[in-house]
This record gives C-alpha cells, structure tokens and sequence, in this order.
C-alpha cells in the first residue's frame, strides 16, 4: 500500500496557522475520486472481504494507522460505508484511505466536518470488475512481486534478483481480491489464524508465468507455464491477506524479471496485473538470457451487431515487433477438425481474455523498423503510425497500427514493407487474405440453448481451408467469466453446439447476456513468413474476421 509523508510542526506553529487561517480553509467535507484494489490500483467494485484504496481529498484530518485488531471501524474522527455497511480501516489520510471491504455499493467518507457525497464504483468506471491484485515490493501496483522462496525445508526469503527461485521449486505470492473470500468465517478486520487455516483452496487461482502467447491472442492459451496454487488462502496473522503456494513449472524461463500473474478458472482469464520475479535453474542472483525478437502482422475485421442489430465495423492492421530476454516464437494455432455435421461435442480453451491492468516488464520492449507502409486490394500505399499498444497485460509498449476503413481488410494480396530503423533492418511481407463467411444463422438477441435444444450455426462462402472457431462468452469481464470454443473447417459450412454439460438446463429458463464470437481463421500452412536481422526468431503475417453478437443465454 502506498505511504505517505507525516507533515512535521510543533504545538506552537498550529496555533498560530490556526490563528491565521481564513474560514475557507477550515475542514471541508471529504470527496472521494477514485476506488481501486489495494494491491494494483486497478479500479474495482470491491469485492467482500478484500482490501481496497480510496483516493479523494479531505479524507481525514491527520494521518493515522490502525494499531490492533480488530480493524477500528473509526479511524483518527474517520469512517467508511461501502453499500451502507461500516468498513475496516487500516490507514488513513487527508488524500488515501485503505480498508477492508464489507460488500459492495457505492462508497462514503465521514469525517467531522461531514460526509462525501456517495461514490459509485460501476458509475465511474462503466468497465469496472472484480479486479484483483499481487502485491509489489515497492507498493507501486506495477514492479517486483510480494512473493517468497519457500526452501525445502520450510525457511521462507524474499524473491529478489540477488535470490531467484529455480523451476520446480515452491513460491508464495501475496495479493488481495485474488479469491473468493465471501465465505470468510473471520468478519471484518480480523487476523487470521494460523490454526486452523483459512483456505479457499477450491476457487480454481491458478498463475501463469512469463508472458501470454500474446502476439498470437486469439489462439487458446498455451498452459505449459501455469501452475495451479496447491494452497490459497488467508495468510496467517495479517487481516484480508491472500496468499498462494504454487510450485514453479519446470518449464518457466529463466529471467530477472519473469512476468507472473494470477488466473482464475482457466489460464485465460488473468484477474491481477502482470509482476516480476527472479527465475534461475539453482537459485542465486539471476542471470537474464539473451533477448530475442519476434515480429507478428495480423489484418483483422470485426464486425460487431447488438441486440437491436446494430451493426459496427473496425478494420485494423497492426505489425508488432517486440524482444524480451529468453523469448519464444509462439506456436502454430492448433486446430481441430471435431465439429462436421452432425457434430460432436468439441469443446477447447477460449481464446486468450486478458483483463486487469497492464505493467511494463523490465527486458520487454518494442522494436523500432523505420518508415512502415501497407498496400493491398483496393488499398492505396500508406504509412502506418507507431502508437502505444497492450501486448497481452504487458504495457509500456508500442505497435505499428492503423484503423482502416470499413470494407478494407477482404479477400485479396496485402503487403507490409519496412524501410529499416534502429532495432530491426528492412523487410517486406506478403500474402493472400482469404475471404470471410456470411453466417447463414441470426445470432443477434437469439436465445442459445433455448429449451435445452443445440444451438447450429450455418454459413456460406469464406476459404474451404480456413477454420471457423466459436466461442460462447457466458459472462463479460466478470469474475466467474467462462468461454467455451468449438472448431471446425470452413468447408464444413455449419457447426452444431451441443448444450455444455457445465451448465444447468432448465426449459423455459431465466435468460442472461451472453456474447457469440465466430472467428475465421487461415490454416497455419497457409500463414506467411518473414525475416529481418534484428528479428532473430523472425516473423509471421496472417489475417483473421471476427463477428460477436450480443445473444441471451437460457
């Protein structure tokens, strides 16, 4: 958590600034701005039981810690409701306030001079979720991560560059809103013991180690560096700190700074921003390996349709080139021919959904290649800018990107020629972009699943030897998210979804929002390849069409 500096002044000067002051510096009513995991600063809604941080001003009138649990629910003339319910303090000061969450709701601060107007978390921030967050060493949010070696005997030391993990050994990483603590038996405030512990192994936290296979994000994670936590609870002796014992793969690479973060369900779904830790084959200081490049073009159209049929459109190149130390080129989409009609159940892991917010790595950084231009069918020779971009949760980085207009990304030759910059010499790309499908099948407002019967999509036209991936998203950007995938080859012309046997079938059920993504994409022998010095793992280009549709699950 952050800390802030303690203003220093003697008796004697207060009485005489208070003496001095004018009425329109006397208390004001406090004014919350913003509502945020404690761990990330990642704007949150507060999830029951987890720790969180208020920012506004006048906030409190002196800076004050709380000294003994139980939390105080009142702290130096301060007090906080969340959805009306009393908060557990643990600081508090004229501009930060750090609390135990009692539920949710919208948020208010009384001091003496009067109450905040209340503060919506869902209101502020239209995409707020249940984010959750890793502690870092220096309380920044983004940086090393709060986590420990824990030796085969048992003695715990602070994970560091100068005191790496190895793979296979064990690790214990703290954060808050990392688990469901709603079934927490302590009450707000209160330490947990350490007997019995206070577990809530059975949630599914899961972590993935070193990067997402981001530059390929539409694929299905690759889960080779993540590990389930063998334990996750409340650590014992601090209140509403989580903690996660999780065994290193053996496959992590090794690093000064390997990003690490927490997933929930599946290693899909990141909840928590992406820290550092130090990885080495024996332990000791780290050694970074040497860094390798790896460029990736991808032309991509989504066409979205709301309920009402309201159709958008967003056409987008975007050339990524980008280095870390140890990198990997990532691996071929893997696709699977399960779903000719009439299908079977072929259900995969969803495309990679990364929420949170996203930290630079040290060792992960952008490649510049000069002067960028893009041609193809019936798009005239341009340039393409460098802007910021988000590779997975890794931020601090930068794309070539361009939106194209609507219409522009379509069967046809396209091509993406580099002039050379600093980091990666000249090149040019080429390849045929296959044509997308026209779904046969109204997915906008349909209500999937309807009683208890398979959902059927049919479509005309698109490449024979592409592959059409649908995900069903039950829920978006939401803590219990889930996403099933079925593929199948475009030439199959229709997919058939059987009713998953993880949800209850009801006929005549309740109905709740649900997203239909259908996504076209090329076979990988037909995705083309590229170099560049600069680019020792090289580079790829391939195109992909996306269509969502908001629906009604029942």
């Amino acid at each position: 958590m952050r800390n802030e500096r303690k203003a220093n002044s003697g008796v004697k000067g207060a009485l005489i600034a208070l003496a001095v002051t004018p009425v329109a510096l006397w208390p004001q009513t406090p004014v919350v701005s913003s509502f945020v995991n404690a761990a990330s600063y990642q704007a949150t809604f507060g999830p029951p039981g987890t720790i969180a941080t208020i920012f506004g001003t006048n906030l409190a009138s002196t800076t004050a810690v709380a000294q003994a649990e139980p939390l105080p629910l009142r702290l130096a003339g301060t007090s906080v409701t969340v959805g009306g319910f009393p908060a557990a303090l643990f600081y508090v000061s004229p501009t930060q306030i750090n609390f135990q969450t009692p539920g949710e709701g919208s948020v208010v601060v009384t001091t003496n001079a009067g109450s905040s107007a209340p503060y919506d978390p869902t209101a502020a921030t239209p995409d707020v979720w249940t984010a959750g967050g890793i502690f870092t060493v220096d309380a920044s949010g983004c940086g090393r991560g709060a986590v420990l070696n824990v030796a085969a005997d048992g003695s715990v030391s602070v994970n560091s560059p100068a005191n790496s993990a190895s793979p296979g050994d064990w690790i214990s990483v703290f954060g808050t809103g990392m688990e469901d603590l709603n079934d927490d038996p302590l009450g707000l405030g209160v330490a947990a013991p350490a007997s019995p512990l206070i577990s809530q192994c059975c949630v599914g936290v899961g972590f993935q180690f070193d990067s997402p296979d981001a530059e390929n994000a539409n694929a299905p994670a690759v889960e080779k560096n993540t590990a389930s936590a063998a334990w996750a609870g409340l650590a014992p002796g601090f209140v509403a700190l989580e903690q996660a014992n999780v065994q290193i793969p053996l496959t992590v690479p090794e690093g000064c700074a390997v990003p690490l973060q927490a997933v929930y369900n599946n290693p899909t779904l990141a909840i928590t921003q992406p820290v550092a830790i130090a990885v080495r084959q024996g332990g000791g200081a780290c050694i970074d390996p040497p860094a390798a490049g790896y460029g990736q073009i991808t032309w991509e159209k989504t066409t979205s349709t709301t309920y009402l049929n309201v159709v958008s459109e967003s056409d987008t190149l975007t050339a990524s080139l980008q280095a870390a130390p140890g990198k990997q080129a990532p691996p071929a989409p893997d696709y699977i021919d399960a779903c000719p009609p009439p299908s079977v159940l072929c259900g995969l892991p969803g495309p990679e959904t990364l929420f949170g917010p996203a930290c630079a790595i040290p060792g992960y950084r952008s490649l510049g290649a000069g002067t960028v231009t893009m041609q193809g069918s019936g798009l005239s020779l341009a340039q393409v800018p460098s802007l910021p971009f988000q590779l997975g949760q890794l931020g601090g980085l930068s794309a070539y990107q361009a939106a194209l207009p609507a219409g522009t990304i379509q069967a046809g030759n396209f091509s993406v020629k580099a002039s050379g910059g600093a980091d990666v010499g000249a090149f040019q790309a080429s390849m045929q972009l296959g044509a997308d499908i026209q779904l046969q099948t109204p997915l906008a407002a349909l209500a999937v699943f309807y009683d208890c019967q398979p959902l059927t999509i049919g479509w005309t036209g698109g490449d024979p030897n592409s592959w059409v991936t649908s995900s069903l998203v039950f829920q978006r950007a939401g803590s219990d998210g889930a996403v099933l995938s079925y593929q199948t080859r475009t030439s199959n012309l229709a997919m058939t979804i059987p009713v998953p046997f993880q949800l209850p079938c009801a006929p005549g059920g309740s109905a709740v929002p649900i997203e239909i993504v259908i996504e076209v994409d090329p076979d990988p022998s037909d995705i083309a390849i590229f170099s560049a010095s600069g680019l020792s793992l090289g580079g790829q280009m391939t195109w992909r069409y996306i269509h969502t549709f908001q629906a009604m699950l029942q």
